[in-house]
């Protein structure tokens, strides 16, 4: 990788990790806020019209944004067409919604989803306007730029919320945070860019493009409906309650998604993309890349796991009780998950998309079986099979993606088997505190969160010397190039 990548790779990871770290923070701060002020079902309503909205919004992009990250020579008439490609999908999709608005309403039998569908849709047109710009400054990993918007757009967002919720506007505090967000993002995309969309377009570029754009698209799709048909059964057979319960505590387990591995995917993504012929190095850096992920969400997600009692009821209150098993649950497999997210990493940088889309279906319909069975036992059964059908899967996929770069799972072991001792002996200690019979909930969790830590800290330190140095030398090396 030659120096110049290197150093703008490190430059987006800061600025990545940065705006992850401060999006959670607002995010856990905020929405706990929420949470304490609205009831779930208010969280489940507006989750039933978004598993339709987030699905439909794939169709904007189409996948072509991908395919003009990992497309090298990608000129300006590409950028203009996929531009252009993007408004005619984002306005024929407001209006397909804004005409079965009403027949989502009846699915779910609450017709007060009809104006919210109408109203929450228009996000679609906006993101069309903006997906070019966006994926301009991923191609050149200027993610700094991308961070400072998304932090005003985030805080707007926000701020409109808890303007309406003081109010007592209800679920219309939660749509109009979402437009707010998405329309102030749209505005400072468009005021600070310097590109602007020709008046051409050519269906050969869309063709060109079409291979690698809609096999991405494919298997997005089917991850989108493995990840949210859940999100579906549990709206249309248990309720908006139930579904605001669930949804709130699979928030919580994407967060090291969301925040470690995603971070790592976006910014490598076209870093990777630029070396796909290079597949010692891409090894030799995906191998540094999980060690860093793993020593970060595998103590966290089984910490929270064990702790789910102590946190769910001291942070979101006795109203959301229901979440604590589905909480613990949940962290277990987003500790697994944390990895297997990485898969896309693989396959779209070396061109394989069309592996990942045939792998998804298979693996995808496996879940939507588990999650038809299992809901029929409450969000507990739905839960717990997601868990064991999850678990199980995990490795023959993720065998799968690291194949491309001559890894087998148990390279990945010896490569993290120490933290993984480190998490399995912090797991049992901290699940130990629970023999104590400690009345005080806050005294519990104190105790589990100190003693977890100093455990599993103490035994990086012992055995995982060099991934410490490696760690501070490259936050020092971030700092120092910012």
């Amino acid at each position: 990788m030659a120096e110049v990548l290197k150093n703008k790779v490190k430059k987006s990871l800061i600025w990545s990790f940065t705006d992850q770290f401060v999006n959670q923070f607002v995010f856990i701060l905020f929405s706990i806020y929420l949470a304490r002020i609205l009831a779930p079902s208010v969280f489940g309503t507006v989750g039933l019209v978004t598993i339709f909205t987030n699905f439909a919004a794939l169709f904007i992009d189409m996948g072509f944004g991908v395919a003009l990250i990992q497309k090298k020579d990608a000129s300006k008439d590409y950028y203009s067409t996929v531009f252009w490609f993007n408004v005619a999908a984002g306005s024929l999709l407001y209006l397909l919604f804004y005409f079965c608005a009403p027949l989502i309403s009846s699915f779910y039998n609450q017709p007060d989803l009809v104006l919210i569908i109408r109203v929450l849709c228009i996000i679609f047109i906006i993101s069309s306007l903006t997906s070019v710009q966006s994926n301009l400054l991923v191609k050149e990993l200027n993610f700094k730029k991308k961070v400072i918007f998304n932090w005003i757009a985030t805080f707007s967002g926000y701020g409109v919320a808890f303007y309406l919720t003081y109010l007592n506007y209800g679920v219309w505090a939660v749509v109009w945070m979402t437009l707010t967000t998405a329309m102030v993002n749209s505005f400072l995309y468009w005021v600070s860019s310097s590109w602007r969309p020709d008046l051409v377009f050519h269906w050969s570029k869309i063709k060109e493009m079409a291979s690698f754009g809609l096999n991405v698209l494919g298997d997005t799709t089917i991850n989108y409906w493995s990840r949210n048909y859940d999100n579906f059964i549990i709206g249309k057979v248990l309720g908006s309650t139930d579904l605001g319960i669930y949804a709130r505590a699979y928030s919580l387990m994407m967060l090291p998604l969301k925040n470690i591995t995603s971070v790592f995917s976006r910014v490598l993504f076209p870093a990777f993309s630029k070396i796909q012929n290079d597949i010692p190095l891409i090894r030799a850096q995906y191998l540094k890349i999980i060690k860093y992920i793993a020593a970060i969400t595998f103590p966290l997600m089984i910490g929270v796991s064990v702790a789910s009692k102590e946190f769910v009821l001291l942070v979101f209150g006795e109203n959301w009780a229901k979440m604590i098993p589905l909480l613990s649950m949940l962290s277990i497999l987003s500790a697994f998950q944390s990895l297997v997210s990485l898969n896309g990493l693989l396959y779209n940088s070396l061109g394989k998309a069309n592996i990942a889309f045939k792998v998804s279906l298979w693996v995808n319909l496996v879940l939507i079986i588990t999650f038809t069975i299992g809901v029929q036992f409450g969000i507990f059964g739905l839960t717990l099979g997601y868990l064991i059908v999850g678990t199980i899967i995990a490795f023959p996929i993720y065998a799968t993606a690291i194949k491309l770069i001559d890894l087998r799972l148990i390279d990945v072991y010896h490569q993290l088997k120490r933290i993984i001792a480190g998490v399995v002996v912090m797991a049992v200690l901290m699940y130990s505190v629970n023999f104590l019979n400690i009345d005080s909930l806050l005294t519990s969790f104190l105790i589990k969160f100190i003693l977890g830590s100093a455990v599993y800290l103490c035994m990086i330190f012992v055995f995982e010397k060099t991934l410490i140095r490696e760690m501070i030398l490259l936050v020092k090396s971030f700092v120092k190039k910012q």
